[in-house]
């Protein structure tokens, strides 16, 4: 999803970084400039700022947003956890925008999936260092699972697969095979 250029973002052209750092431009383009000089001053890998302002932005107002033609898939290499589990959300967000919904398996389902990751050690905590981080992926939970939530609200963010563990265990989703997942995995069933 991308940010649509011709609206005026409700709260300007501001990006908060993994490390908590609150960016500003005067445009879409500057605000890139300036996320980008700031990683390279500070020996941050760049990684694909464009791409993370836009994730920011729609999992915040997914309203102001339009479909790629392409959807991204999300990327490992060198982003945190945060913006890969966003990056994982807003790719399920927009499923939804792509199909008019995702489809979601059983509550028991969901009840089984969740207790195989509840004693997973690949569980890992979101940074709250940025709290837009948290705002989005609460934001982005909801617009999937809607007002109910998920069946376990304990679970973290799944390290290996860089996806939100409250939201994927009621989804279906296809198979991966990871070597980092421990051979219990339901996403490698």
């Amino acid at each position: 999803m991308t940010f649509n250029p011709n609206l005026y973002p409700p709260n300007g052209y501001v990006y908060t970084d993994s490390n908590g750092v609150l960016h500003r431009g005067d445009s879409w383009r500057d605000l890139f400039r300036t996320v980008t000089q700031f990683r390279e001053r500070n020996g941050i890998p760049v990684g694909n700022v464009e791409h993370e302002v836009n994730v920011q932005h729609c999992a915040n107002y997914p309203g102001l947003c339009h479909r790629d033609p392409v959807v991204p898939q999300p990327v490992r290499g060198g982003q945190s956890l945060n913006a890969r589990v966003l990056n994982w959300l807003a790719f399920q967000i927009s499923r939804v925008r792509q199909h008019g919904s995702v489809e979601k398996v059983s509550h028991e389902e969901a009840l089984r999936r969740a207790g195989i990751c509840l004693a997973c050690p690949r569980q890992q905590s979101l940074s709250h260092a940025c709290e837009s981080c948290i705002s989005s992926v609460a934001s982005a939970r909801k617009a999937l699972l809607g007002d109910a939530g998920s069946v376990n609200k304990s679970l973290h963010p799944c390290l290996t697969l860089g996806e939100d563990c409250q939201t994927s265990v009621h989804l279906v989703l296809p198979t991966l095979k990871d070597p980092a997942q421990p051979a219990n995995c339901w996403r490698a069933e």
